[in-house]
């Protein structure tokens, strides 16, 4: 919901707002002074300030220089008299995105008013995907027909702007991708598409991610915060690892499935949302279902169009098409000038297991982009890539370098591995990030990449 916080000395004109924009179902707060205004301002972080220039007190232009100072994003449009154009002005090069002249134009407010929130809207969007992953595998790569199958799945669903999807598959064959894919050949490819993934937050910050909070819903809510579901109206919403969502969460889910409408955590207010739903699973939902870990209404709302995505191992025919594809990839990434994959290590790609499926071969791509010295990718360095993890267990940094080390029949995650590697070479060096990179033969840069790209500090 869009709050706007009014503030102006004159009754008549903060009660003709109100009306103006509750009857367009907007938030509104009114105050007749800035020093009233601050606190609620600076604890709601309001969508749109209209603020009068000519207050008792602290005056307008003084309120906004303020504000603009505390809080950077702060949308404000300036009530100015007819006589006070030169203030006006004064306001806009201090911040405010526009002004409007007394006795007010309730068209042309309104104009300026969403102009406003829109601005607003594509700013958090923006904000929000800055911050997400930066190493996204492009578009789906595969021509097999288990991926013909795939694309003709995406194809129909995109079709629709409102059907609720669900994606299966291990983990590493492309998800989030096929979701991507989805939103942009939807009617909605123009509006944001927002991704989280349940297995990453913990259970009980979901819901403040999920929904958003009001100021002083939980001890460090300093602030308002619009959630992510807010975020992704008009849009596509992707639930990742919808399977790892608790139950308390999983009810307030079906409800904003069922009635459209949600409240932000310690909110008393709905927030209604128009998305399309995507969920994924690496997971059996049915066996959770079952085992009463997942709720079963919820399931079938989610499961309205599923398609399972297959393992890499059931798409042999697109392993060397993949490796080929991050090969461009991370030649442009590393500014390297890699022309081929010789003969041997295109036969040590084939008969692999993938067992980390696509963002295995692709970490395996990079791992040996980063280290071939060649211009032709070597089996040997493929091969040096290949050091076996049990599932969970840790690995000395001795056997992990062992050349005689047998990849066993089961396969490798090697992800999983390096993450492994880097946490005992931090332990082992107390933290010391260039003797860290010094055990394991790495330059200073590429391990400060390789943390980053883990999460590891």
């Amino acid at each position: 919901m869009v709050s706007i916080h009014i503030i102006d000395d004159d009754d008549d004109v903060r009660e003709v707002l109100r009306e103006l924009f509750e009857s367009d179902d907007y938030e509104v707060s009114t105050f007749n002074s800035a020093e009233d205004a601050h606190p609620y301002i600076l604890r709601e972080n309001p969508d749109l300030i209209l603020l009068d220039i000519g207050l008792p007190g602290m005056d307008g232009l003084t309120f906004l220089e303020k504000l603009k100072n505390e809080i950077e994003d702060v949308e404000v449009i300036m009530i100015t008299g007819q006589t006070d154009l030169r203030s006006a002005i004064r306001a806009i090069k201090l911040g405010a995105m526009d002004y409007i002249r007394k006795p007010i134009d309730a068209d042309e407010l309104k104009i300026q008013v969403n102009h406003a929130i829109d601005r607003r809207k594509k700013r958090e969007q923006l904000a929000y995907l800055q911050v997400q992953s930066k190493h996204e595998f492009g578009d789906i790569v595969g021509t097999s027909k288990p991926m013909q199958k795939v694309y003709q799945f995406i194809y129909q669903v995109a079709e629709s702007s409102k059907t609720t999807v669900m994606i299966r598959g291990e983990t590493g064959t492309g998800k989030g991708l096929v979701a991507r894919s989805i939103h942009y050949q939807s009617p909605r490819a123009k509006n944001p598409f927002i991704e989280v993934n349940c297995s990453a937050i913990q259970p009980n910050l979901l819901e403040s991610e999920l929904f958003g909070h009001e100021a002083g819903a939980f001890t460090d809510a300093k602030h308002r915060k619009k959630g992510l579901l807010e975020l992704a109206h008009d849009g596509t919403f992707f639930l990742d690892e919808v399977g790892d969502m608790n139950l308390a969460s999983q009810s307030k889910l079906l409800k904003v499935l069922e009635e459209k409408t949600f409240r932000r955590v310690g909110g008393t207010k709905e927030i209604k949302i128009d998305a399309r739903i995507i969920s994924a699973s690496s997971q059996d939902l049915k066996q959770l279902v079952e085992e009463k870990k997942f709720r079963a209404d919820l399931y079938y709302r989610l499961n309205v169009a599923s398609v399972r995505l297959p393992a890499l191992r059931e798409r042999d025919d697109d392993i060397l098409i993949l490796a080929n594809y991050f090969l461009d990839v991370f030649n442009k990434e590393f500014k390297r000038d890699i022309r081929s994959i010789s003969p041997a290590a295109n036969k040590l790609l084939a008969g692999h297991a993938w067992v980390g499926n696509v963002r295995e071969i692709r970490n395996v791509m990079e791992r040996a982009v980063l280290f071939e010295k060649g211009d032709v990718l070597s089996s040997e360095t493929i091969s040096l890539q290949q050091i076996s993890q049990t599932e969970g267990a840790p690995v000395s940094l001795s056997v992990a370098i062992n050349q005689d080390f047998q990849l066993p029949e089961e396969g490798i995650s090697l992800e999983k591995l390096e993450r492994n590697i880097l946490k005992q070479a931090l332990d082992h060096s107390k933290g010391n990030k260039t003797r860290a990179a010094a055990l394991l033969g790495l330059s200073r840069e590429t391990m400060k990449y390789r943390l980053k790209k883990f999460k590891l500090s």
